[in-house]
């Protein structure tokens, strides 16, 4: 399982040093597609772009659905997208079936999308600080069942440290 933090991947059980020399690289997210003709302007400062499954934060459609052609045309590499479920959808539900669901549904998208099996698809947790216990019953079950549908699952969560009573708590530590 991966953790990604402002568009770094980290794993979240790290492997030996040697093994986690890499070069970086720089990466956009934006929750609108930017458009065909503006994707190599930015290629020029960016390796890779997010690319969203389903509709992005805030959003009641998805602009990047069909467009990976487009975007691995222009020379990108990807960070896959799926936006996860705030803390109020998830009261008062079984967010573990909630979970199961969205896994699935990210599956068939990334499918559809033409991504490899094994490509790690992304959580991406708008909420930070302490998860509570269905936020985490939720990650659970995205994760395993990304897990047994063929992908590899990551985290696309926030590092940023909020207050939590007398002390700090960032999303990314708490996971």
């Amino acid at each position: 399982v991966l953790l990604c933090l402002g568009g770094i991947a980290l794993p979240l059980l790290c492997p030996p040093a040697a093994a986690r020399a890499q070069q970086n690289y720089l990466g956009f997210d934006k929750n609108g597609y930017p458009g065909d003709a503006l994707l190599p302007a930015l290629h020029r400062h960016f390796a890779y772009s997010g690319f969203w499954l389903n509709n992005p934060p805030g959003m009641t459609s998805n602009p990047w659905a069909g467009k990976r052609p487009a975007v691995r045309a222009a020379g990108f590499g990807f960070l896959i997208l799926f936006n996860g479920r705030l803390d109020r959808e998830l009261k008062h539900t079984d967010p573990a079936a909630l979970g199961r669901a969205d896994a699935e549904a990210a599956a068939r998208a990334a499918r559809r999308e033409g991504f490899p099996t094994h490509a790690i698809l992304f959580l991406d947790l708008e909420e930070g600080g302490r998860m509570l216990p269905e936020q985490l019953a939720y990650v659970a079950a995205w994760i395993a069942g990304v897990e047994r549908l063929g992908f590899r699952p990551g985290i696309y969560a926030s590092g940023i440290d909020v207050p939590d009573g007398h002390a700090t708590i960032s999303t990314a530590r708490d996971l």
